[in-house]
């Protein structure tokens, strides 16, 4: 059974490596002649990670690789919207970007060099994460814009327990109207951060993705300086995903 199991794992990896060439194709030449640079361009790059990855999604669970359930998903990619999640698993973000159409999000560094995703990330301008200003700027700009953005606020997967950092407060307090958290719950754990892909399971992977309540930041501590707001939001968030990770 696990022999089957690992053998649906590295099927699957394939696929997705497969699908993200397919994407390729098209992004490249958006990137060669720049047109992703504007706006309708670069929602089709999105357009197209999003069917691509909702493609994916529904693969691993015809397969029966995993099962989910992700509901009120419609509250999702309002503007000015920032979204944080907790980052248990490589697909978190898949699922993410799967079920909210044209998001924004932040990307880890090295994914930016990866050649499978690296001309979908530059196609659709996501915000690589370079832990600089140039972060912060970004993410305030595309916020300002109008544009929902997905934040993974411990900038990598999930170990033991969870811990974020400020900056993705920062952003929100000075840049989104609207905070809106995510839990991520996956039973049994797998693709964490320092696992082999094959060390999968013997069961199937169940995830369960709760929507809480919005924060509407223009009424969070207004009468205090945002640096306070910044701290206190830090905070909070900390406490409440620790406190769900113990559920």
């Amino acid at each position: 059974m696990i022999v089957i199991r690992i053998l649906l794992v590295g099927f699957l990896f394939s696929w997705f490596g497969f699908i993200c060439l397919i994407g390729n194709i098209i992004f490249l030449p958006l990137i060669a002649i720049r047109l992703n640079r504007i706006k309708f361009f670069e929602n089709i790059a999105r357009d197209l990670v999003y069917l691509a990855w909702k493609f994916f999604i529904f693969c691993t669970k015809i397969l029966g690789y995993l099962d989910y359930e992700f509901k009120d998903c419609s509250r999702l990619g309002k503007p000015s919207q920032i979204i944080i999640a907790n980052h248990p698993s490589l697909l978190d973000v898949v699922f993410i970007l799967s079920k909210v159409r044209r998001i924004n999000c932040v990307v880890k560094s090295d994914l930016a060099k990866n050649i499978f995703l690296s001309p979908a990330i530059k196609a659709a301008n996501y915000i690589v994460n370079s832990e600089d200003e140039e972060l912060l700027n970004k993410s305030l700009s595309v916020l300002k814009s109008g544009d929902s953005l997905l934040i993974f606020p411990e900038g990598t997967r999930t170990k033991d327990s969870i811990s974020f950092h400020k900056a993705p407060f920062y952003i929100a307090i000075h840049g989104a109207k609207i905070l809106t958290p995510i839990f991520i719950d996956m039973n049994p754990r797998s693709l964490q951060k320092g696992v082999k892909w094959y060390k999968t399971p013997k069961s199937k992977i169940k995830y369960k993705i709760k929507i809480s309540d919005d924060l509407i930041l223009d009424k969070f501590l207004i009468d205090k300086p945002n640096t306070i707001r910044v701290k206190t939001l830090h905070k909070q968030m900390n406490e409440i995903y620790q406190k769900e990770i113990k559920c």
